[in-house]
């Protein structure tokens, strides 16, 4: 083998070796930090302002939010809260490695009334912010009241077809709803509603409030959608406007008339002990 092949030889193997070399540089991903080494600040400004802001400080980190009434991904995500309580904050943090998830609490010091006062909604269903439980508007000295029919979407009262509380009798609103059912609505913490049936069972949801159904330039009436929860008899489709939600007692509310939103069935309803 003379020289000249020699080398050829040679650069053949190197090249060989060469091929072989990977030219990728791998960098590891990393580990999964520690919940502990989450950096998150929770900032209100004053302490318990209805403003809350999240903040991630951890480096090379991306957050995921979950406050309760919604989510978001923003590295700091402000939400405003205009009910009184103490609520949690779940986060997710997307490490290099993988993720990992905790948990803590803020505290929103009171209720943003002007908030409310907004859409009278809120305070429709309330006694003007206050815990309010409603029952069927049956009056004990007038048997022939009406409590429940249909009629224009505008009516204070049924006015095609009717009936009364006796009319009503042994008739239900669908398992586990009855025409003896209270319905108590408050501001608590969240928009709560919580139906308390004749056993003491409880049906839990909670409300909204919608922007205001409007009929005519003269009228514009409340309404709310409820989630898991409907009023008790006979509706079914938990989204409702009122058309009543007070009587010639201006200081408290006594009478709540609910209409199914945008649609013809109609029920009366009463503050708890109001007659």
């Amino acid at each position: 083998m003379n020289m000249k092949t020699i080398i050829y030889c040679s650069l053949a193997m190197m090249l060989l070796f060469a091929s072989c070399k990977t030219i990728e540089d791998r960098v590891s991903p990393g580990g999964v930090l520690a919940a502990s080494q989450l950096q998150i600040a929770v900032i209100q400004n004053p302490a318990g302002s209805n403003t809350v802001i999240f903040q991630n400080n951890t480096p090379g980190v991306l957050m995921y939010w979950d406050y309760g009434s919604g989510v978001g991904s923003a590295q700091s995500d402000t939400i405003y809260v205009p009910f009184a309580g103490t609520f949690k904050l779940k986060y997710t943090a997307f490490c290099g490695g993988g993720t990992v998830t905790d948990s803590t609490t803020f505290k929103v010091a009171n209720n943003d009334t002007n908030y409310f006062k907004i859409n009278p909604a809120w305070y429709a269903v309330t006694n003007k912010g206050k815990p309010m439980t409603w029952v069927l508007g049956a009056d004990p000295n007038n048997a022939g009241k009406l409590v429940w029919g249909n009629g224009p979407q505008d009516c204070a009262s049924p006015a095609w077809w009717t009936n009364t509380l006796p009319g009503l009798s042994g008739q239900l609103g669908g398992t586990p709803y009855t025409i003896n059912d209270q319905v108590n609505i408050n501001l608590n913490g969240a928009g709560n509603f919580v139906v308390t049936h004749p056993d003491n069972s409880q049906t839990v949801g909670f409300f909204n409030a919608l922007p205001p159904l409007v009929f005519s330039s003269t009228e514009t009436f409340p309404a709310i959608s409820t989630t898991g929860v409907t009023f008790p008899w006979p509706f079914s489709t938990g989204t409702y406007h009122f058309t009543v939600y007070n009587s010639s007692n201006k200081a408290t509310i006594d009478t709540l008339v609910v209409h199914d939103y945008n649609s013809y069935n109609v029920c009366v309803y009463k503050r708890l002990g109001a007659y």
